[in-house]
């Protein structure tokens, strides 16, 4: 095997070994030559994840700590108490350093500096070696080895070879160094030592191992240089496209050819063609792939993958306080695509119980209410009821939604994460993953994630909590760094790789995409002292500048062996500016160029051809296409009953008067928000929390023996308890780190409002007897079609009883506005007490109308012409009217949709006013004054339905390409 070694060549791909790729010869940077050593002389082991390695020398620090040192003598320790996971990271990257350059640490007794002196009294406890091994002396193993550990147990090995004159096949006939050996950092220089000596033949730079003396590569001229300054990614990423589509000049003066213009893409009149990725490929890919041409796929690893953010999501859902967003994105989350292309993608929790969680958190946004355990219920008498073929998932679907509903309901103290009830927590997710997976490489990473995780958690002190800080450290370290599912490299006929000093471009062209700054690696630094006592310990250390240059010069070796070179550089990637290209000013110096002799993209167009580096583009102006809103607010389908409905609530009835097209699509067509974006948050959440406050504090006070609660109003005491306790289950989002002043903001508006309320309805002598009332009554709907019959459901907040018997009904509204429903009950346009008191008249069969009322549970006021409750001595509202109102308005509109028309009303009320779409609250306001006393003197009722601010604010035409 005769092997081409560069200290830059690790990754370089078969077909770059020097000259031409042959059979038996292979270009080999520093990792893959200690591979292939290791593989011949029997010293291979599985890998180990980096997190195992930290937690094995965490454990060493730990042991070091413990040992009785005097206070102060270990110099990391108070980094070390402060952030252990980090500062463990940091000393083990030092460790690994200085065992690469070849440094053994002297006895305790040696005076070192401080940070060598706390590496050496670690690893007097360091045994390297797989787990669960020993060494020669019978001590078992304590850090696993890194990349270090194994050059030097091959040179060890090498050496006692060579010290006894022993000799070993190692299959390796010849070496040629791209860089002169002895300038090489670390142990290098000896290991191509002691191969020279054991009979490989190692080359200095310019021999060719089987041609003899003499350089293996021809000197070549200075590549020809060209760039071209873009503004942004995107328009850098059409200059490379257009580039890689258009056909060279040389190829168009040729006869007419039957090759393809991907295919004629590959050669210009300088020979072959490279693409160089200088940064990551992603939005290239796209601007190729819109020209039929292969994607390059050089995009980044990052650990922001789908894959790698299961078991961060998990475990926040397993730590106090449950944020339930994060728990909807968990019940959500889809990790496999459906066995066909009709089936639902499989998520990480069944869709049974998934959709029924989901469900559960868009009615209460917290864990343990009554509609999370409803939902519970519904799973478990599923599990009865389902055919015995479904039984499996049903038991399934049960299983999972129990996990989930202890993952939440008892959850790990943000203070107490001990290692042993992290690693219980992870059982079942694993389970999951495992089962699930079918073999998927994403999946597999994630499942080799949490593995990971719960072995390096074994490995920790027990007794220990983990920050949540230091947990989410660790969960970074065990994932690594995740590929792209975009990242797939498609054949292409031109050359791609990622580091100059890779390129092999033969005198050929180079498309530079991207070039940017940090072209060699950041090395582990040392201080003059540092460094004369490491060499004292035997290391071998190169200036920081001389390890650069071995970076640099192999970069420019690379982009030299180019005839021309075409460099494409984004002004802007990833909203902000690149570092600059130190290669790049190098080339452009050597060429006498500047950047103001960089083109722009403006200027390749000239006249109807794009020309750049001898490569020409027919181009054309598209013509300017516009889209006009249509003329008329109104969508046409056909006529009928079948979207007719046969229920309604007062809010279905309030949309479908507001909005025909936005009851239309949401009520009877079903196009509704995911429930994982529709999960209530804000005013109404904290109205669903408060509105369960006054539920829960009439249930506690309840008395059968009088038919209602007693008069005397709960105190400040019992309204923060029934508060605290209901939080979690309906706003568990106020218990979040960083809400503590809207918490606090709320509990107190909670306890003066709900005081009011109670004091003020036991001074007007009015018992409440009933909270939620759930009511179901039939209403004829005269259509023009003919009656038709409707459910007409929903619950009233409040009911209330004066000494009489006679019936109050109050609605409770979390409302910031002081004027919105005092205006709504004194012009008659309060159609939802409306519909409350019709349904309780149709139960009841009353003698005259029950009393209504609003109360406000923001600012504590009462909205009703009881003025023993509001004293603006308001004139009672004619409930009849406004309902009859409302059936008339209701009526009018399920005509027009049963002729075929929706009208999308949120708009007409803007365009009847001459407003624009996004009119200031205060014109839009006064236009809907305007149309509610319209609608009064015809006997209907206008309701405002602004769906901007919707979810379907975009289907109504109020935002997208009509705005």
């Amino acid at each position: 095997m005769l092997i081409d070694f560069g200290w830059t060549a690790d990754g370089a791909a078969w077909a770059d070994a020097r000259g031409s790729a042959a059979h038996g010869r292979v270009r080999m940077g520093p990792r893959a030559l200690v591979q292939l050593l290791q593989t011949r002389l029997g010293l291979t082991r599985p890998a180990v994840d980096q997190a195992v390695r930290i937690a094995q020398y965490m454990a060493l620090i730990q042991q070091h700590l413990g040992s009785g040192i005097p206070s102060g003598s270990f110099w990391p320790a108070r980094s070390f108490t402060v952030d252990p996971w980090s500062t463990t990271r940091q000393l083990l990257r030092w460790r690994d350093a200085a065992v690469e350059a070849g440094w053994v640490a002297p006895d305790a007794g040696h005076p070192l500096p401080a940070r060598l002196a706390a590496l050496r009294d670690v690893e007097a406890a360091v045994v390297v070696g797989m787990p669960g091994t020993s060494d020669a002396s019978g001590r078992a193993a304590t850090l696993s080895p890194a990349a270090a550990d194994d050059l030097v147990e091959v040179l060890a090995l090498q050496e006692q070879l060579d010290s006894t004159g022993s000799t070993w096949p190692l299959g390796i006939d010849a070496i040629a160094c791209e860089e002169d050996p002895a300038s090489l950092p670390g142990l290098w220089p000896r290991l191509l030592a002691v191969l020279a000596r054991s009979g490989v033949a190692v080359t200095a730079p310019g021999a060719d191992p089987v041609a003899g003396a003499g350089p293996a590569v021809g000197v070549r001229p200075a590549p020809r240089l060209e760039g071209v300054s873009c503004q942004d990614e995107w328009s850098a990423a059409d200059v490379a496209a257009r580039y890689l589509a258009a056909r060279s000049l040389d190829t168009q003066a040729a006869p007419t050819a039957t090759a393809t213009p991907t295919a004629t893409a590959s050669t210009s009149g300088d020979g072959s063609l490279t693409l160089l990725a200088g940064a990551d490929t992603t939005v290239l890919d796209q601007a190729l792939r819109r020209r039929g041409l292969p994607a390059v796929g050089a995009i980044t690893p990052s650990t922001d993958r789908a894959h790698h953010q299961v078991l961060g999501l998990y475990l926040d859902v397993a730590i106090a306080p449950v944020d339930v967003h994060q728990l909807a994105a968990l019940l959500d989350l889809r990790v496999l695509p459906g066995a066909d292309d009709d089936a639902e993608p499989i998520g990480l929790v069944p869709a049974a119980a998934r959709r029924r969680l989901l469900k559960a958190l868009t009615q209460e946004p917290g864990v343990g209410g009554p509609a999370w355990q409803r939902a519970l219920r519904e799973l478990e008498e599923r599990v009865t009821t389902v055919d015995a073929d479904l039984r499996s998932g049903a038991e399934k679907a049960l299983e999972a939604a129990r996990e989930i509903d202890r993952l939440v309901a008892d959850p790990l103290p943000a203070e107490g994460l001990y290692p042993p009830a992290i690693t219980a927590r992870l059982d079942w997710l694993a389970q999951r993953l495992q089962s699930i997976s079918r073999g998927d490489g994403d999946l597999l990473a994630s499942l080799t994630q949490v593995r990971t995780l719960q072995s390096v958690l074994g490995m920790l002190d027990a007794r220990a909590p983990l920050s949540r800080r230091t947990l989410q450290q660790i969960i970074d370290t065990c994932g690594g760094s995740g590929r792209s599912p975009l990242a797939s490299a498609e054949v292409s006929p031109w050359a791609v790789t990622t580091r100059p000093a890779q390129v092999a471009a033969g005198g050929g062209t180079v498309l530079w995409w991207a070039p940017e700054g940090g072209e060699a690696p950041t090395p582990v630094q040392w201080d003059q002292v540092e460094r004369e006592a490491l060499r004292a310990g035997g290391a071998h250390l190169i200036d920081p500048e001389q390890l650069a240059a071995l970076h640099i010069d192999a970069a420019l070796r690379g982009l030299r062996t180019a005839g021309h070179i075409v460099a494409v550089l984004p002004g802007r990637r990833l909203e902000k500016p690149p570092s600059p290209s130190g290669l790049l000013a190098h080339l452009e110096a050597a060429a006498g160029l500047t950047e103001k002799d960089r083109h722009s993209p403006e200027s390749l167009i000239l006249g109807d051809t794009w020309s750049l580096g001898g490569r020409t583009l027919p181009v054309r102006v598209p013509q300017l296409h516009t889209v006009d809103p249509p003329e008329d607010l109104h969508r046409q389908f056909a006529a009928g009953t079948h979207l007719l409905p046969d229920r309604l609530s007062f809010t279905a009835a309030q949309t479908l008067v507001g909005c025909p097209l936005h009851w239309l699509l949401k009520y009877a067509l079903g196009v509704r928000p995911a429930d994982v974006a529709a999960l209530p948050t804000g005013d109404r959440m904290i109205g669903t929390l408060v509105h369960a406050v006054v539920e829960d504090l009439v249930n506690q006070r309840w008395d059968e023996s009088i038919g209602g609660a007693p008069l005397t109003p709960p105190t400040a005491g019992e309204i923060t308890a029934a508060f605290e306790r209901l939080v979690p289950q309906f706003a568990s989002e106020l218990d979040l780190p960083g809400h503590a002043a809207q918490r606090a903001d709320v509990h107190d508006r909670t306890v003066r409002s709900l005081r009011t309320l109670f004091e003020g309805t036991a001074r007007a002598g009015l018992r409440i007897t009933g909270t939620e009332v759930r009511f179901n009554q039939a209403l004829t709907l005269p259509l023009a079609s003919g009656a038709r019959t409707v459910e007409f459901r929903g619950s009233r907040d409040m009911d209330l009883r004066d000494k009489d018997g006679h019936p109050t009904v109050i609605d409770l509204k979390w409302s910031r506005s002081r004027t919105r429903y005092g205006d709504l009950y004194d012009t008659g346009d309060a159609v939802q007490l409306a519909s409350y008191a019709w349904a309780l008249d149709q139960a009841e069969a009353l003698s005259q109308p029950a009393q209504v009322g609003y109360f406000l549970l923001h600012g504590g006021d009462f909205v009703t012409a009881n003025r023993e409750l509001d004293p603006r001595r308001r004139i009672p509202m004619d409930v009849h009217d406004s309902w009859d109102r409302l059936v008339r308005s209701v009526t009018a509109v399920l005509d027009q949709i049963a002729a075929g028309t929706a009208t999308a009303g949120c708009r007409c009320l803007l365009e009847n006013a001459g407003l624009p779409l996004d009119a200031p609250y205060s014109k839009r306001k006064r236009a809907l004054e305007g149309a509610r006393a319209a609608a009064r003197s015809e006997g209907l009722v206008a309701i405002d339905s602004y769906c901007a601010t919707s979810e379907y604010a975009q289907l109504c035409g109020m935002t997208g390409d009509f705005r």
